[in-house]
C-alpha cells in the first residue's frame, strides 16, 4: 500500500505546474490517510466504506476535523453549473492539463458543493457547505482512497476549492465592471494585493501575480437557497458586499489567474442546468 501511494504521489508531482498546489494537497492528504488507517475503525466515521473493490481492495474515505461539527453524508441539489478549466504555459495550451468542474446549489435549502476532477490524474477534490448546520467539508481522493476535514463555516475565512490556486478568494475586491455570462448578470472582482505583493518575484517563478473573476451580481441568482440562510450569514454577506469584498457563496462563472512566469489558468462556464433534482452521496468521491 505504501509503495502504491508513493508512486501515486510521484505521478501527481509530475503533472502540470498550474495544478501544483491542488495536486500537492492531494498527495499530502493521501499520504496522511495511509498513516491514519491503522488506528481508525469504521464506527468512527459515517463515511467509512468497508465494501471490497476488485481494483484496489478496500475503498476508504476517512473524515477528520472538528468533532463538534456535524455534516450530512447525502445532499440534495437542483442547480448545476458546469465549467472547464484550461491551463496555459505562455501561449501554449496544456493538453489534458485542466480540470472539469461542477458547482451545485439548492433552491430549497442553503447548501452548496463544488466538485473538481483532474483531467490528467483522475484526482478529485470536493467541497460542501451547509449554512444551516454552519459546517463545511473538504475532501481529496484518488484511486478510491480519500480523506477529508470538516470545519465550522465562517464566510470571512471560507476558502472553497476552486481551480488553479487557493488563498486568493478572500482577497478579491470589486472593480465595478459588469457583463452577462450564460444569461447571468455578473460583476468583476480582482485581487489587487496579489499584484502588489508580487513586485519582488522572479519572472521564472510560478507564483500568482493576478486574479480576475466574474461572479453573479446577486448571490441568490444561482443560489435561491440563499434565502433560507440564518441571519448570521446574511449579515456577514451584506457587510462584505458593502465593503466591496467577495462573499464566497456564489462561485465565479469566469476566472483568469496569471502567474509570474507567464502561465495562466482560465476557467469558463459551459452550461447551467436548473430544476433537475440530484442526490449527491459524499462516498461517491471514492467510487
Amino acid at each position: 500500500m505504501n509503495k502504491r501511494v508513493f508512486l501515486l504521489g510521484w505521478l501527481i508531482l509530475c503533472t502540470t505546474v498550474t495544478q501544483a498546489q491542488f495536486l500537492k494537497k492531494m498527495k499530502d492528504k493521501v499520504r496522511s490517510l495511509t498513516t491514519a488507517k491503522a488506528d481508525t475503525s469504521p464506527e468512527e466515521s459515517p463515511y467509512e466504506d468497508s465494501h471490497p473493490s476488485p481494483a484496489t481492495g478496500n475503498p476508504s474515505l476517512i473524515i477528520g476535523g472538528d468533532e463538534q461539527v456535524t455534516i450530512d453524508s447525502v445532499f440534495e441539489f437542483d442547480i448545476a453549473v458546469y465549467q472547464e478549466m484550461e491551463a496555459w504555459q505562455g501561449n501554449q495550451l496544456v493538453i489534458n492539463g485542466g480540470e472539469q468542474i461542477v458547482i451545485y446549489y439548492s433552491s430549497a435549502a442553503p447548501r452548496m458543493a463544488i466538485h473538481l476532477l483532474s483531467k490528467s490524474t483522475g484526482a478529485r477534490y470536493q467541497f460542501y457547505a451547509d449554512f444551516i448546520k454552519g459546517s463545511q467539508l473538504s475532501i481529496t481522493a484518488i484511486h478510491q482512497t480519500g480523506s477529508g476535514d470538516k470545519e465550522k463555516l465562517d464566510l470571512t475565512t471560507m476558502e472553497p476549492v476552486y481551480p488553479g490556486e487557493t488563498g486568493y478568494l478572500n482577497q478579491l475586491v470589486k472593480t465595478g465592471a459588469k457583463k452577462v455570462i450564460a444569461g447571468v448578470a455578473c460583476e468583476e472582482y480582482e485581487a489587487d494585493n496579489v499584484k502588489t505583493d508580487s513586485s519582488q518575484l522572479k519572472v521564472t517563478s510560478h507564483a500568482l501575480v493576478g486574479a480576475r473573476v466574474w461572479v453573479p451580481l446577486q448571490p441568490h441568482t444561482l443560489f435561491p437557497g440563499y434565502a433560507f440562510m440564518p441571519e448570521y450569514y446574511k449579515d456577514q454577506i451584506a457587510s462584505m458586499l458593502i465593503a466591496g469584498t467577495y462573499p464566497p457563496v456564489a462561485m465565479p462563472l469566469e476566472m483568469l489567474l496569471e502567474y509570474s512566469n507567464g502561465d495562466k489558468v482560465v476557467t469558463y462556464t459551459t452550461d447551467i442546468v436548473s430544476g433537475e433534482n440530484r442526490t449527491i452521496h459524499v462516498m461517491d468521491v471514492i467510487r
